[in-house]
């Protein structure tokens, strides 16, 4: 149920975006809201507590985003409480940024090596999947992962490259144990 609420939402928001030519100021605006969110965890409690009510709720938000949202994103944050899905607004807004990194041409790349690379290197790869993506610029983060031996692992929405020499091992031993000698 939570991935159908967040959908609903989050394209909800999406579309109200596109339609009205907003995307980009309602994309700022979600990352304002999500911040304020974030940084302010007593402001989610109380958006959370089952025994204050929704007007008050709704109440609540108003007052603290007042003059600092527009007109479509406070009705958006007055609706999901009157229907109580705020619980959901991490999700939602995870949703919705996604939306608007793709309907931008961004990609969202984790790549992860056992060592840090250089900021060469780090161009080099951005530079392939530019070259091998549909998208015009890629938003890329790094880790390390130190048992990954060599190679990276290399992810881009639900499409992973591993390279890693953990991986080749890990490939290598399940085939051995497929084997079966023969005498």
């Amino acid at each position: 149920m939570a991935k159908l609420v967040e959908n609903v939402y989050g394209q909800a928001l999406f579309t109200t975006g596109l339609s009205k030519g907003t995307c980009e100021a309602l994309y700022e605006e979600v990352l304002f809201v999500q911040k304020t969110f974030a940084t302010n965890q007593q402001l989610c409690q109380i958006l959370c507590h089952p025994k204050i009510s929704t007007q008050e709720k709704q109440d609540l938000i108003q007052s603290v985003f007042a003059n600092q949202i527009s007109p479509d994103m406070l009705g958006f944050l007055l609706v999901v409480i009157q229907k109580s899905r705020q619980d959901y607004f991490p999700a939602i807004f995870a949703y919705f940024i996604e939306q608007y990194k793709e309907y931008k041409g961004i990609g969202v790349v984790y790549v992860t090596t056992p060592f840090a690379l250089t900021q060469h290197r780090k161009q080099q790869i951005e530079d392939k999947l530019l070259a091998t993506t549909s998208y015009q610029s890629l938003e890329m983060h790094y880790a390390i992962d130190q048992d990954l031996i060599g190679g990276m692992v290399i992810r881009l929405k639900d499409r992973v490259v591993d390279s890693s020499v953990k991986h080749k091992i890990e490939m290598l031993s399940r085939d051995l144990r497929k084997l079966q000698l023969s005498e």
